[in-house]
């Protein structure tokens, strides 16, 4: 590497390093929050878009269907991270207490109370989020039995909703339903 690009390269790094002092945990929740909301709004237009008759499709047996991979990802939003800010689940839920809530929501199976769920889901973790807003700014919380960096609990949380919309994709496009956001372009 030559001499201007060793010392570009060290600046790159010193400027990253700086960024990564100045991120405060309101800052990682309102990056996560907005990326968050990208992709509920994304599986909500898949679980639109995809026929009610096509919700109990699943990609072989023992795979999750349609409607139970969407209300998966609506538990975890009720469930996984409520429980590491210290939440517990909404009340009128009405689906059980600690992980029954899970095997519960996964039973709901009609296209408008999956997309119901799924919108639900998405305005109390966001609601939870800001009123854990103390516990995050220690910048440490309690998730599946250890320490971690709030940092670290974003990018669980984040690569997981990914995952699932990846998830939720394929299921469409599998079925013919062509993702609505991606229409436009050519699909």
């Amino acid at each position: 590497m030559s001499r201007i690009g060793s010392t570009l390269a060290l600046l790159a790094l010193a400027a990253g390093g700086a960024r990564a002092q100045s991120i405060t945990p309101a800052t990682l929740k309102a990056e996560y929050l907005a990326d968050m909301t990208e992709v509920e709004s994304k599986l909500v237009q898949l679980a639109e878009a995809i026929p009610q008759d096509q919700y109990g499709w699943r990609p072989s047996e023992g795979v999750r269907s349609v409607s139970e991979a969407l209300m998966h990802v609506t538990s975890e939003n009720y469930y996984w991270m409520p429980m590491a800010v210290g939440a517990a689940p909404p009340a009128d839920l009405g689906m059980g207490e600690g992980r029954d809530i899970l095997a519960n929501l996964e039973k709901v199976t009609e296209k408008a109370e999956v997309v119901r769920h799924l919108q639900a889901s998405y305005a109390y973790q966001k609601k939870v989020l800001d009123e854990a807003e103390s516990k995050l700014a220690a910048g440490k919380v309690m998730a599946f039995g250890q320490e971690q960096t709030v940092s670290r609990l974003y990018q669980i949380f984040t690569a997981d909703q990914h995952e699932h919309l990846g998830q939720m994709i394929a299921y469409a496009r599998s079925l013919g339903v062509v993702p609505p956001w991606s229409q436009s372009s050519g699909g």
